[in-house]
């Protein structure tokens, strides 16, 4: 009985992951293949061209990073050191302002109560006043009430 081998049952070949590290030498080209396709390629095999060509256009695509790198840390710097500027003037401006508010608050607290003690030592005086004047009006008709 021969048996179909469907996509299902075929065993899969691993994926291996190219080593570390940016571009490869001529010879990890040369193992690498070899590792996966089981096919060692003579030293002057015209597809290690392409690794070549490819090891070239990784290194400038490093130098435009490093350019594009250099030119985003200058702007973000100029960015930030102006966000940073802004911060603190409003936070200066907030504390002056807080600290203003918070003595015209105190100084608003204070005199309302200067106030308020103003009246009640007012009202106190008036009180005495009348309590003395009620009492000599008392005396006043006791002595009367006597000397009839």
């Amino acid at each position: 009985m021969s048996e179909i081998e469907t996509p299902a049952s075929t065993p899969e070949t691993p994926e291996i992951p190219l080593p570390d590290g940016i571009g490869l030498s001529l010879e990890q080209a040369r193992a690498l293949v070899g590792k996966v396709h089981g096919e060692m390629l003579p030293k002057n095999d015209a597809i290690l061209m392409v690794g070549t060509i490819l090891n070239a256009w990784i290194s400038e695509i490093q130098k435009l990073q490093a350019r594009h790198e250099n030119g985003l840390n200058r702007l973000m710097a100029e960015k930030t050191d102006t966000y940073v500027s802004g911060v603190q003037t409003a936070v200066a401006q907030l504390s002056t302002s807080l600290s203003s508010a918070s003595v015209e608050g105190i100084r608003k607290v204070f005199d309302d109560h200067a106030a308020r003690l103003n009246a009640f030592k007012n009202s106190t005086a008036w009180l005495a006043a009348i309590v003395a004047v009620s009492a000599l009006v008392n005396v006043a008709v006791f002595v009367l009430k006597a000397v009839r």
